[in-house]
């Protein structure tokens, strides 16, 4: 499977799927401060590009803290 580019990759109904089972698990917090989780990190990229994660690949965490974790500015 081939994406044109990262949104489309997100977009997918099989990573929507992935990133619900990973919220839910964390009953929808923030893995670092408990706050709401409104994204996922990747713990590692899925190699190659354009395969599918894994729920356990996925870390459901607030912006502020996947910009912290990212080390960019929130």
């Amino acid at each position: 499977m081939h994406f044109d580019s990262y949104r489309s990759y997100l977009d997918h109904w099989v990573f929507k799927a992935v990133r619900k089972t990973a919220m839910r698990k964390a009953n929808g917090r923030c893995l670092y401060c408990g706050a709401p989780a409104t994204e996922v990190h990747h713990i590692q990229y899925p190699k190659p590009w354009g395969t599918f994660d894994v729920p356990a690949n996925l870390q459901p965490v607030c912006h502020a803290c996947h910009c912290r974790i990212e080390g960019k500015a929130a």
